[in-house]
């Protein structure tokens, strides 16, 4: 179906309220939108959506733009659309794992997590972050392809947990989803 569609990247921000996705997702529709992956959170009471979809030929980036602003004229949206330069891909690799890290609430937090990743040639495909009390913890998942070696990575692991007072834990995506699911009935 992606031939002879537009591929789009659409991002969207706005203050937080009921039926805020609803009234993305019927303009897009409208529009005979397809998505095919989307990403939404709320923060300190801002709702923010990244979304990924196809489109008919005749539906351009600023119509799209334009359906989206016309949503709410009083409360704008803060909103991007690029076009998908390359081919998409699977999201998460076949043998994807998480990072989670753990440790006392302070400035730089990420940047020193992301700098490990850097650092060992670690792609992070999926970020999230929550601060409770004097705790921040990290989720990430992350694409392992271009790191050197498994072994030394758990040796570098250690290293940094030590030197920064941190706990990182790194885990199969398989074996973090099975022993973190919630079984709904």
């Amino acid at each position: 179906m992606v031939e002879n569609r537009k591929q789009y990247i659409i991002s969207v921000m706005a203050a937080d309220r009921i039926g805020i996705i609803h009234d993305i997702t019927r303009k897009i529709a409208a529009m005979e939108g397809d998505l095919t992956d989307t990403r939404q959170q709320v923060l300190q009471g801002y709702f923010s959506m990244i979304l990924y979809g196809t489109f008919p030929e005749n539906v351009s980036q600023q119509a799209i733009r334009e359906q989206l602003l016309a949503i709410d004229p009083n409360n704008p949206f803060e909103i991007s659309v690029k076009p998908v330069l390359q081919k998409p891909t699977n999201p998460v690799p076949v043998d994807s794992y998480v990072l989670t890290a753990r440790g006392a609430d302070r400035i730089g937090f990420v940047a020193q997590v992301s700098g490990f990743c850097v650092e060992h040639r670690i792609n992070i495909l999926d970020l999230s972050t929550a601060s409770k009390g004097e705790t921040y913890t990290m989720i990430l998942l992350v694409d392992l392809d271009n790191c050197p070696s498994l072994e030394k990575l758990r040796a570098s692991l250690e290293e940094f947990n030590s030197k920064h007072g941190l706990t990182l834990l790194l885990q199969h995506y398989d074996i973090f989803k099975a022993t973190n699911e919630i079984r709904m009935l």
